[in-house]
C-alpha cells in the first residue's frame, strides 16, 4: 500500500501542520498547492474507518477539528481566487503542501 499509515496520531498532526501552514499562507493572499492533501486525508480516513468503532472513536474530535480547518482553508482559497479573478490582492509564491 502506498505510504501506509503507521501512526494515525502522527499522520493527523502532520496533516494539521500542513493545513495550518496553508491556511496561514492563503490568509496572507498566497497561492497553495494541496495536490497531495486529498490523497493523504483519504488514506487517513480509510485507515480509521477500518478500525473497530471503539478504537476509532478517540480520533473523532481531532478529525472534526481538522475538517473545520480544511473548510476554513477552502474559504480562504475561494476568497483568494475571487480576488485574483477580479485583479485585487497581493499574490506571492505558491506554498507546496506535498512535502
Amino acid at each position: 500500500m502506498k505510504n501506509a499509515i503507521q501512526d494515525p496520531n502522527a499522520e493527523i498532526e502532520d496533516i494539521e501542520r500542513l493545513v495550518g501552514e496553508a491556511l496561514e499562507h492563503a490568509g496572507a493572499g498566497g497561492a497553495v498547492n494541496l495536490s497531495d492533501l486529498d490523497d493523504r486525508a483519504n488514506r487517513l480516513c480509510e485507515y480509521l474507518l477500518a478500525l473497530p468503532a471503539l478504537e476509532a472513536r478517540p480520533y473523532a474530535a481531532r478529525l472534526e477539528s481538522l475538517i473545520d480547518r480544511m473548510n476554513a482553508l477552502e474559504d480562504a482559497m475561494a476568497a483568494n481566487y475571487n480576488a485574483l479573478s477580479s485583479g485585487v490582492g497581493p499574490f506571492g509564491p505558491v506554498l507546496q503542501a506535498n512535502r
